[in-house]
């Protein structure tokens, strides 16, 4: 799979606790978290980037509006069909802002 979207072996480098990977940017500033980490650090489509001195930090984040729906009653529909129109706004902000 790496092959075919970057045209060549990734690199991974396990040392101790610290682990290491070198990936490619996309001409649009985008890179890949391998599927091996996502699933590692429950990574699912939210990520915090923190910069600080000099080093950027990926943090796995929760989807805000997953912590709305553990809140909600299960069954009820209109709140189910909210949920779902505030997601689809949430996304288009996001899309917005890439």
């Amino acid at each position: 799979m790496w092959e075919n979207l970057f045209g060549g072996k990734w690199d991974f480098i396990k040392v101790g606790p610290l682990s290491e990977i070198i990936v490619k940017i996309d001409r649009k500033g985008r890179i890949v978290i391998p599927s091996s980490i996502r699933k590692q650090f429950n990574i699912k489509n939210m990520v915090k980037i923190i910069v600080r001195e000099g080093e950027i930090t990926l943090r796995p984040v929760e989807d805000p509006l997953k912590s709305i729906e553990k809140l909600v009653v299960k069954g009820t529909t209109d709140v189910e069909r909210d949920i779902r129109r505030l997601r689809r706004a949430a996304e288009r902000e996001l899309q917005k802002e890439a």
